[in-house]
């Protein structure tokens, strides 16, 4: 057969092969009509069992430090258990006399079109989320089964998206990789592919699905982003795995990285619990450049207190002995809500309440956050990071807040640091174009690509229809990095960088051409990137981030990098 090649976008990294296997989630038949208080009771028992499912997905995500997927099953079983949902199907069921597999996805079908047609951003992006809560319930009704029971050789799945569940649950020796027609690179099948290690590539088009029926095996290049259908038999050998090899790098966990001619990169990770700190240590990363503090405050009630605050900030230092731990103040809004906080519903939540913007204006919340930070700053080394920075005022702000938490503890006789390093985000377009002001306040820089790119492009990274827009590589970003980190330079301070580009080995070249002193990266990205800074060549880096900068588009970028390769 010839082989066809398909690009789209790197949402894991990797490399795969294995049989061609398309799936398609959505339900194909729905069941007849049966007697209502039989229907009702299956629903009722349906519903639980589903539950129960995203419970242990939930549990199995925490206890391996997997957060980021924790908190996607547990807004899931929220969604579940919305009493709106529950009502209506069972409504449908025993006044209607609706079967009660029919019943749930009608009822889901109702409530995501009215999310829908809110035109908000946050919730019109739930309502994929709750048409797949309700296919899952539907599958305990009817007794189909997911993914798992279509896995019974190594194979390469292909289909329009995936349900987080389908994919927790399926058989790991069995799925090598997924290739979706749709979806980006944030959205909820890409961060549970990179949790699990499945190479991915999303946003493929619909027209994978079709050549992907009459195909026999399937390569995929989760770090080109790169699918081909029936690829040459003596060509299979290159889609296999590549393994890292420590000896011949001849580094061990947390030695310094240097490039191939000695400039030095330092190499932290990105984490969001103790149990993520750990890894990364062992994976060898330097320190923590991200510890995202919000998933404290996910999926609670309650807003958490000083004392458990500390507690955090001293286990993840605890996981890094004699490391930096730079703590990410809170960062809500967007797509980021607390349950404990609730945030008045705005037209366009992304350019509304994030961030510290957030904080600055709750500081019955923030002070308690930075007086833990003073304190554990007190034994360990722990840095303060503001998100959404988009001003010289709201660093002066927080900065004067700093020395209220300061001067509280010290009245109460708490032991504390009597400084802690303040750096910023480079998030915000604004922020990049006056970051030589910003140097001047900050004591470092960490460039989030995953931002600034929604807000250069201006498209919602949650936005599947914008999945071809929502280009990191675009040269109009890398100019902004550029810009952010000669300004840092040029004031003396470091300027790292922490979105989903620094996890990808096949960018370390270019992003260390633009200035990036730092890599802040998924603990699974460690050692492939390390591999990628040892193999590189400062000048040789340049040249390619003054080619890239020249380029018109994003796909000329990535045409250098594979040629690069």
């Amino acid at each position: 057969m010839t082989a066809r090649s398909f690009t789209g976008l790197a949402a894991a990294p990797g490399l795969a092969f294995g049989a061609a296997l398309v799936y398609h989630a959505t339900p194909a038949r729905l069941d007849a009509s049966a007697d209502p208080a039989t229907e009702r009771t299956r629903l009722i028992r349906a519903l639980a069992e589903t539950d129960a499912t995203f419970a242990a997905h939930e549990a199995a995500s925490r206890a391996a430090g997997q957060s980021e997927s924790a908190a996607i099953f547990a807004a899931h079983r929220l969604l579940l258990n919305d009493p709106s949902l529950r009502e209506r199907a069972i409504a449908l069921v025993t006044e209607l006399g609706q079967a009660a597999a029919e019943a749930i996805i009608a009822a889901a079908e109702e409530q995501a079109l009215e999310l829908e047609r809110l035109g908000d951003a946050y919730l019109s992006a739930r309502a994929a989320d709750v048409r797949a809560v309700a296919v899952q319930v539907w599958r305990a009704l009817t007794g189909s089964g997911g993914l798992g029971r279509r896995l019974v050789a190594p194979s390469i799945v292909v289909a329009r998206d995936l349900d987080p569940a389908d994919l927790a649950g399926a058989p790991r020796d069995l799925l090598r990789g997924i290739a979706l027609a749709a979806g980006g690179i944030t959205a909820h099948a890409s961060i549970i592919a990179r949790s699990l290690g499945i190479p991915a590539v999303v946003g493929l088009g619909d027209a994978i699905l079709t050549a992907a029926a009459s195909a026999r095996t399937i390569a995929l290049d989760g770090d080109q982003g790169l699918v081909t259908l029936d690829p040459p038999a003596d060509d299979a050998a290159r889609w296999r795995p590549r393994p890292c090899d420590r000896s011949a790098r001849g580094a061990t966990p947390r030695d310094p990285v240097t490039t191939r001619d000695g400039r030095r990169v330092r190499l932290l990770a990105n984490v969001a619990s103790p149990a993520e700190a750990r890894d990364a240590c062992a994976e060898g990363a330097e320190g923590i450049g991200l510890l995202r503090t919000e998933w404290l405050f996910l999926e609670r009630p309650d807003l958490p207190d000083e004392e458990e605050q500390v507690a955090l900030y001293q286990a993840v230092a605890a996981a890094m002995p004699d490391a930096p731990i730079t703590v990410r103040t809170l960062d809500i809004g967007g797509d980021k809500r607390l349950p404990a906080l609730p945030l008045p519903r705005e037209d366009n939540p992304f350019l509304g309440s994030r961030g510290i913007r957030v904080c600055l204006s709750r500081p019955e919340i923030f002070l308690p956050q930075l007086r833990a930070l003073l304190r554990a700053r007190a034994t360990h080394d722990i840095r303060l990071m503001l998100p959404m920075v988009t001003t010289v005022a709201e660093v002066r702000r927080t900065r004067a807040l700093l020395d209220q938490a300061r001067n509280q503890l010290v009245a109460a006789g708490r032991p504390c640091a009597p400084s802690i390093p303040l750096g910023v985000m480079i998030e915000v377009p604004a922020a990049a174009l006056n970051a030589g002001h910003l140097a001047q306040e900050a004591a470092f820089f960490s460039l989030g690509t995953n931002d600034l790119t929604q807000y250069t492009l201006a498209c919602d990274r949650g936005n599947h229809r914008l999945a071809d827009l929502y280009q990191p590589l675009d040269p109009a970003v890398l100019r902004l990095i550029r810009m952010a980190c000669e300004a840092a330079h040029q004031h003396g301070r470091p300027a790292g960088i922490c979105g989903e580009l620094s996890s990808d080995p096949q960018v370390t070249a270019l992003l260390i051409g633009l200035g990036a002193d730092e890599l802040t990266c998924a603990p699974a990205a460690l050692e492939r990137v390390r591999a990628a800074i040892t193999a590189t060549d400062t000048r040789a880096a340049r040249d390619l981030a003054e080619r890239a900068l020249a380029a018109e588009g994003p796909e000329q970028v990535r045409a250098m990098l594979r040629d690069t390769l």
